[in-house]
């Protein structure tokens, strides 16, 4: 039963990234006020405490690579960047044509072969928004996720085959490449709300597999994929899946369905 999941845990591996470039925009804008309004302290802080300090605040700092043109207008308080515009934040980077983040409202926007990419997805869209008070960052239009796990480089250890662990076949679904299509991808990413909601239809290739469904919600904290309406995959041998409903836990490694037609059971074939 495992062979047709594969896509299906897959559509749930997708972490959206656009969050954390988005919303350094107003950060980015104010960093050089604060730094001037800061007044000298009174006596200097230990290295430890400037380590740390300083750890802490490259964790949070979205950094402009570069943009062509930076414009500010005071009247609208929007700032404006536009030409080859590339964000890195950590490991992961924007690409984009134009950018814009309106302090009246606190929201921000990214547009022009928008381009996503981190160590093991990449997303590509129309268009990026994000209001920072509700804390959700929607990518729409022809949105495109490629994801692949990496294989763990520090994961061998000494051990005879015999004594080797052998990796879930969750795992394994994970370090292979998928593609994933959709009209929308909707991040909410609050400290107790972390939710992936691809509004449908999805559509997700992995090698000889194909799946589809109305609605794909992954809810990161949990770690549950729930698929809805229409769910249904397919291999190239023919065989086929089909429910109104399927949850997932990626952690746990367990699968539930409702109402549940065209599996096939396949023997396996003695080596």
């Amino acid at each position: 039963m495992k062979r047709w999941l594969t896509v299906s845990v897959m559509l749930g591996g997708v972490i959206l990234l656009a969050g954390p470039f988005i919303s350094g925009l107003p950060a980015l804008a104010q960093r050089g006020d604060d730094r001037a309004g800061e007044s000298s302290p009174s006596a200097s802080p230990s290295p430890d405490s400037e380590a740390e300090e300083a750890s802490e605040e490259d964790d949070d700092v979205v950094r402009l690579e570069y943009a062509k043109e930076l414009a500010y207008n005071a009247t609208q308080e929007v700032y404006y960047l536009s030409g080859d515009v590339v964000f890195s934040h950590q490991d992961i980077k924007l690409y984009c044509d134009e950018a814009w983040y309106n302090e009246a409202d606190d929201t921000a926007r990214a547009t022009g072969h928008l381009k996503i990419v981190g160590p093991e997805s990449t997303i590509t869209g129309d268009l990026a928004t994000t209001d920072f008070d509700a804390e959700i960052t929607t990518v729409v239009g022809n949105v495109t996720v490629i994801t692949q796990k990496k294989q763990d480089e520090n994961s061998e250890v000494e051990e005879s085959p015999e004594e080797e662990e052998k990796p879930s076949k969750f795992e394994e679904y994970r370090e292979k490449k998928t593609t994933i299509t959709c009209p929308k991808i909707v991040y909410e990413y609050a400290d107790d709300v972390k939710r992936v909601t691809f509004p449908g239809p999805v559509k997700a290739v992995q090698e000889d597999k194909t799946a589809w469904a109305d609605k794909a919600v992954y809810e990161e904290i949990e770690d549950i994929v729930t698929l809805t309406g229409n769910v249904r995959v397919k291999t190239e041998k023919g065989e086929e899946f089909r429910s109104p409903q399927v949850v997932i836990s990626v952690e746990d490694e367990w699968m539930r369905a409702t109402d549940v037609t065209g599996i096939t059971f396949r023997k396996k074939k003695e080596e």
